[in-house]
């Protein structure tokens, strides 16, 4: 696993923002917890808060999918993506939820989301590879984002699931790339893909902070260390 990490960062590109590799802690040993949530059920299953897995708040979107800025919501059905609901999906996202609670409480970011690859319908109502949220903490965001030749140019998010490389942003204010703006509190963010054993993106996890430069080399390899557990259980 020590092995897989360094080579996570090296294909990413994260090397740009940990270039002395060999000054990291890559002991594995320290994230035993996602193994430990991936092996454990829900034995005081709360009905209230399993709904709340499939249907959630959002903003609304404007012109070309852009987020509204304003206090403008609705909800979202997860169902209409990800499929009906069922013991097994009420597990993953249980387990997701545990696990995006965890690393919030590692990394104190503001905003974090694990999204999956999957297929949906369009608004021409035509099937188009997106990023799903499947889990999250902090404020109301979108939960689809698009993977397309257009929507790479607003979104790191699809940026990232489209090329597999990682985006990290230190300070929005001095930053010059794409960045698909949801809230004007966010100053720093990193998002990083998730891979297959084929090395095939299924996934990213993208993390947000209120404040600059948020994202360091620890904070950095602990969400390097989720994305690859994810792996085999996304």
């Amino acid at each position: 696993m020590n092995n897989s990490i360094i080579e996570y960062i090296k294909k990413t590109e994260l090397d740009k923002q940990i270039p002395d590799l060999s000054t990291i802690d890559c002991n594995v040993n320290n994230n035993d917890w996602v193994k430990k949530i991936f092996e454990s059920i829900d034995d005081n299953k709360n009905e209230d808060v399993y709904k709340s897995y499939y249907n959630f708040t959002i903003p609304k979107l404007g012109e070309n999918g852009s987020c509204s800025m304003k206090t403008e919501f609705e909800q979202f059905d997860l169902t209409t993506v990800f499929g009906e609901r069922s013991s097994n999906s009420d597990l993953l996202l249980w387990r997701l939820y545990k696990i995006i609670e965890e690393l919030q409480k590692i990394t104190n970011v503001d905003w974090l989301g694990i999204y999956k690859k999957t297929t949906y319908n369009n608004s021409n109502n035509e099937k188009e590879d997106c990023l799903l949220k499947l889990a999250y903490y902090g404020e109301f965001s979108r939960p689809i984002f698009p993977l397309t030749d257009y929507f790479q140019t607003i979104s790191n998010n699809s940026w990232v699931g489209l090329n597999g490389k990682s985006k990290v942003i230190q300070s929005l204010e001095t930053y010059e790339g794409i960045y698909y703006n949801c809230s004007d509190k966010v100053k720093s963010e990193i998002c990083i893909p998730i891979f297959d054993n084929n090395q095939n993106v299924i996934g990213i996890i993208d993390a947000e902070s209120w404040k600059d430069n948020h994202f360091n080399s620890k904070i950095l390899l602990e969400v390097i260390k989720v994305a690859i557990s994810l792996s085999n259980n996304l």
